[in-house]
Formats: structure tokens, C-alpha cells, sequence
């Protein structure tokens, strides 16, 4: 891998770490120069004429990636917007069970219209006039949730609108709100049964998930409660179950190097004492949320048992 240098270099500076061949060609470089740029990897390519530098791809995050993907295509296109799970990219809100292949945006066109990876929507009044602010990249975050919501689902919906609520970015009222007044003909429901299951303790898509699963199966489940014993305040716990399951979600937890080793031994003895304390612990993880009916029949379990 060669690094980027010259005058695409200079593109990449500009525009945080992107390279169209629209902006190549009106520099006049040479398509053989990105070309070259292409083989030596010092480019990576995004989807056909967007680009990035090589360094930044590798340094972007898996989950930030579909941004530099949106950021690409509006580079190309001042007057759109980002709508539907684009939008939540660029307004740092969780995708989940989204395609990542296409690229949303709002226009002022008459009539919406699909290519390959993107789909170029009918801006509504309220956004048009954000199209017309040079500082908007993205429709707004109670849109973002909706659309999300009503074109990829109930889960994608409450993985975003959980977040967007715990963050202060939205309120459950103004999601409310927008959906009585926007123009969302097709799933609209699911977009209101997003609406009536967010809960904002909860504080990942680990927890919404996992959240959705256990009431789903119809649990009594409450999030983020805090437990203590006879020696005071053992901590909060992700979920509780009936009251007497602790279910805890794990997500990329490392315990390397010296703080690491004091924190696990910190959450065995923190799991001791809520074994004490007469609760089942279970610990989940994102390989457990694929066989969810396992999952619950281990809950319901540990309730029979107690």
C-alpha cells in the first residue's frame, strides 16, 4: 500500500479524507493517475467515481464506515440530503438490520428514483428547506428515525430511536409528533410501534436488542435497575426479569493489562454478591441475540427454578 500524495493528495485534504472522479476531472488529473492511485491501494474505492484515502478507510471504525459512504455521495451532490439510516450515519445515531449497500437521499426532484446503491427521495416541504441551508447534510434526526422505522422495520426503528432519546437529539413526543404529520405512506405502523416500545435507559443496541427479545417473549423485564444487599449498593444492572433474574449484556469487553484484570475481578465480585442475594445471572452477548428462543428458554429456566 503506497501513500496518497500530489493533487490527489490534495482532494483528499480537503474533504476529509475523500476523492471524487468528478473533482478529479475538474482539476484536470488525469483518470490514469487514479487509476494509478487504485492500484498501488493508495485509494480505496467506496462505490464506482467515490474514493478515500487509503489511511483514513483503515483508521474508520466498521460501524463509520457507511458515513464516509454517505459523505461520498453527497460530496457530488450539494443539494441532497441524507435521509433514512444514511441520515442516522451522519448524525452518529446506531444503524442495525440496515442496508448498508444504499445510500438514501431527499431532493427536490418530482418523482423518487432507484439506481444501484442509492435511492433519491421526493424532499417534503420541511426539507427542502433544509436543503437550501449550505450547513444540512442530513434531514432531521425525528425523520431519520421514522423513515428508518418504516422502510427497514420495528427493530431498526427502536435501535435508533432508543439512542436518539437517551442522547437528548429527539423526545418520544416529537417522534410522535412527526409521524402524525409526515407523509409516510408505507410503514407507518411499524414506525408506531418503534414509537411505543423505546425506552432510553437502556444504553447500547446490545440492550435495545436484547430488550425487544425478553419482552417479545413476553417477560416482565425492567432496565437499568439498581440492586443492593445487606452490605449496601451492589450496582445496576442491565435488565432485571420478575425480579429475580439479572441479565446483563457483554459487548466487546476486554480485560487486558493490569486495569483490565482489577475490572473483571471487580464484576466477579459484583456477580458473587448478586448470587448471594438469592438473583440468577445471565450474561448475554451479540451471538446469543441470534438464537433467541435459547435464550429465553434458559430465562425461563432459572425462573422455574427460583
Amino acid at each position: 500500500m503506497s501513500e496518497l500524495s500530489g493533487p490527489l493528495a490534495a482532494i483528499a485534504a480537503e474533504h476529509r479524507g475523500l476523492v471524487t472522479r468528478q473533482i478529479a476531472r475538474a482539476r484536470h488529473i488525469s483518470p490514469s493517475v487514479v487509476a494509478a492511485a487504485l492500484r498501488t491501494q493508495a485509494l480505496h474505492r467506496l462505490r464506482p467515481g467515490i474514493f478515500v484515502d487509503q489511511r483514513v478507510w483503515a483508521a474508520t471504525q466498521a460501524h463509520d464506515r457507511f458515513a464516509l459512504l454517505v459523505r461520498g455521495v453527497l460530496l457530488g451532490h450539494p443539494h441532497w440530503l441524507a435521509s433514512h439510516h444514511a441520515a442516522l450515519a451522519l448524525h452518529g445515531l446506531p444503524l442495525f438490520g440496515v442496508n448498508t449497500s444504499l445510500v438514501d437521499v431527499a431532493a427536490a426532484v418530482t418523482t423518487s428514483k432507484r439506481r444501484a446503491g442509492l435511492h433519491v427521495h421526493v424532499a417534503t416541504p420541511a426539507q427542502r428547506a433544509l436543503i437550501k441551508d449550505p450547513e444540512s447534510m442530513a434531514v432531521s434526526v425525528v425523520d431519520a428515525c421514522l423513515l428508518t422505522a418504516a422502510d427497514h422495520g420495528f427493530v431498526s426503528g427502536v435501535v435508533a430511536m432508543d439512542a436518539a432519546v437517551k442522547r437528548r437529539e429527539t423526545t418520544v413526543d416529537a417522534l410522535s409528533t412527526g409521524l402524525s404529520s409526515s407523509a409516510i405512506r408505507y410503514g407507518a405502523e411499524q414506525a408506531r410501534a418503534s414509537i411505543e416500545a423505546i425506552d432510553p435507559k437502556c444504553e447500547s443496541p446490545g440492550e435495545t436488542r436484547t430488550r425487544i427479545i425478553l419482552t417479545a417473549a413476553g417477560l416482565d423485564v425492567r432496565s437499568q435497575v439498581s440492586l443492593s444487599d445487606a452490605e449496601g449498593f451492589i450496582g445496576r444492572v442491565d435488565f432485571l426479569v420478575a425480579d429475580r433474574v439479572v441479565v446483563e449484556f457483554d459487548g466487546a469487553i476486554k480485560y487486558d493489562g493490569l486495569d483490565g484484570k482489577r475490572a473483571l475481578m471487580e464484576e466477579k465480585r459484583r456477580e458473587e454478591r448478586l448470587r448471594d442475594a438469592g438473583f440468577r445471572v445471565v450474561r448475554v452477548t451479540w451471538a446469543d441475540l441470534t438464537r433467541a428462543e435459547v435464550l429465553v428458554a434458559r430465562i425461563r429456566g432459572y425462573l422455574a427454578a427460583a
